[in-house]
C-alpha cells in the first residue's frame, strides 16, 4: 500500500489534482461560478485543508487504480478510471449534493460534473503512467 510505485503515483496525482483543480476553479471559470452560487463563499481559502484533501484524494486514487489496474497498466486505462471517478464525484455525489444543498445553480452543478469527469480522467491517466514508469520490469526469458 505504500509502495515506492504508489507513492509516486499519489505524488503525480496530487500535483494533477492541484494544479488542475487551481487553474479550472480559480483562473479559467472562476467568475463564472462565483456568478452560480447560491450561499455566500468564504473569501479566503484555507490551502493546508486544500492541500490535505488532494493528497488524501490523490492517495487513495493511487491505491484504488493500482487494485483496479491489476498489473495491467494500459495506454488509456488510467484515464478510463479516473473518468469513471469523475462520473461517481461529478454526477453522482454532485446532484446529491444539489438536492438538498443546492450550493450551485443546476447548471453550474452540470458544469461542474461534466468537468469532474475530465478532471479525474486526466488525474487517472496521470496516475496510470506514474504506474507504468515506476512500476519493476519483469523480465522475460
Amino acid at each position: 500500500m505504500f509502495s515506492k510505485t504508489t507513492l509516486f503515483a499519489t505524488l503525480l496525482g496530487f500535483l494533477s489534482l492541484f494544479f488542475l483543480g487551481y487553474l479550472f476553479y480559480e483562473v479559467l471559470a472562476g467568475e463564472y461560478f462565483a456568478s452560480h452560487h447560491t450561499m455566500a463563499m468564504n473569501e479566503m481559502m484555507d490551502f493546508k485543508y486544500i492541500t490535505l484533501g488532494t493528497l488524501i484524494e490523490a492517495y487513495v486514487l493511487s491505491v484504488l487504480y493500482g487494485k483496479w489496474a491489476a498489473g495491467n497498466y494500459e495506454k488509456n486505462s488510467g484515464f478510463r478510471f479516473g473518468a469513471w471517478v469523475g462520473i461517481f464525484v461529478g454526477f453522482g455525489i454532485g446532484l446529491l449534493m444539489y438536492a438538498p444543498f443546492k450550493l450551485l445553480s443546476l447548471e453550474a452543478t452540470l458544469v461542474d460534473s461534466f468537468w469532474n469527469v475530465l478532471f479525474y480522467g486526466i488525474t487517472g491517466l496521470i496516475i496510470g503512467l506514474g504506474y507504468k514508469i515506476s512500476t519493476p520490469k519483469k523480465e522475460t526469458s
